[in-house]
């Protein structure tokens, strides 16, 4: 809900619920109400290891519950560490593993196993996040059980109802990695058929619809980062095409100074005045993944100037350790469903962005078993 024009009941709910009023979270909504991304920018490596950081202290926050090992989903003003989640776990062993070796910080791999760990612990489930924790499992630490829990809980995906186009890119891309690593048809006739609903839902423009109303720039987002994918994995020229278009379609939106609505209506209308930080995050990926895809570097700098604006965005100084280095959902901190809160793959993707550009990596790393 855009807060700029919602209804003073509802604006009041919001500020109950989360408390900005509290003297640890009022400086940053003081902040945020003097100018946004106006923090000192510094170079990558400094903003990496601040971001995993806090990431390990996310991992930590669930350490003396059930899911031990598993990483919080964010934390919010108003519910502190929020709870522990599967996907965005298993999303994470994908980018601690290369950070361990770039930063040479052992630890994170082992926070990767514990992770790991933590996923086959659990019952199978149909999510895509779970299913890529996994397949890093398997590729990436050579675990002989992790691709087996990956094609289960590949078809309990495979089984699930959706309603946007951003949750089925998302399944086209899992059943098609686990497809191709195992060899299973039916996950690779199930991700055509997901692939099928997406491409039929774009517009002449290049952007997808979402049920809710404007799409989102995460959910854009989504569906560009599992297109680019997608056709590789499945050798789909279409849905090559298809991602160009979005992330053509996006690149003309991008402000110079990195800026980027958060919320966009067909034609590449904005619908949002504030920024959604994870998906500018995972849109720099986006970008640097159709460089390196395409080998033209007029991609990469969308992508550079989306990352300059989010490190002026990420506060690195502080006592607090649970907002010190994090990155906020929103920016204003008081914009968007997520209001007030930050999120976890909000950290992924600005890690995987600044890792990309640094070292010219893919993430995860392009295995010869997935090549269709």
């Amino acid at each position: 809900m855009n807060t700029l024009i919602m209804k003073p009941s509802a604006l009041f709910d919001m500020t109950i619920r989360h408390t900005p009023w509290r003297p640890r979270h009022l400086h940053w909504v003081m902040q945020d109400m003097a100018g946004v991304a106006r923090q000192p920018e510094q170079d990558h490596r400094t903003h990496l290891r601040a971001t995993l950081e806090w990431v390990c202290r996310a991992q930590d926050a669930c350490r003396s519950s059930a899911d031990s090992g598993c990483v919080a989903a964010g934390f919010s003003f108003g519910s502190g560490w929020l709870p522990a989640s599967a996907d965005t776990t298993g999303r994470l062993i994908e980018t601690l593993l290369p950070a361990a070796e770039y930063l040479a910080w052992p630890v994170l791999a082992d926070r990767a196993h514990a992770m790991l760990d933590a996923l086959l612990a659990q019952a199978d489930a149909g999510s895509a996040g779970r299913i890529h924790g996994l397949i890093a499992g398997h590729v990436q630490l050579g675990h002989g059980e992790s691709l087996a829990r990956a094609v289960c809980s590949a078809r309990a995906l495979a089984g699930m109802s959706m309603a946007t186009a951003a949750q089925h890119a998302q399944a086209a891309h899992a059943l098609a990695s686990v497809g191709v690593l195992a060899g299973e048809s039916d996950l690779l006739d199930a991700a055509r058929r997901h692939l099928e609903i997406v491409l039929a839902q774009q517009t002449p423009c290049g952007w997808f619809p979402d049920s809710a109303g404007p799409a989102s720039s995460a959910a854009l987002a989504d569906i560009l980062r599992s297109l680019i994918e997608t056709t590789r994995l499945l050798d789909d020229p279409r849905a090559w095409q298809a991602a160009l278009r979005v992330g053509h379609g996006l690149r003309g939106q991008l402000r110079e100074d990195g800026r980027l609505a958060g919320a966009f209506d067909d034609g590449w209308m904005p619908a949002a005045p504030y920024v959604d930080v994870t998906g500018l995050a995972q849109l720099a990926v986006c970008w640097l993944r159709l460089a390196q895809r395409t080998q033209d570097a007029g991609w990469r700098d969308p992508a550079w100037r989306a990352l300059a604006w989010i490190k002026r965005s990420q506060r690195t100084a502080g006592d607090d350790l649970a907002l010190r280095d994090a990155l906020p959902s929103a920016v204003p901190i008081w914009g968007g469903p997520a209001a007030f809160s930050f999120d976890t793959l909000s950290a992924k993707h600005f890690a995987d962005a600044l890792m990309m550009d640094m070292v010219g990596i893919a993430i995860p790393p392009e295995s010869p078993e997935m090549n269709a």
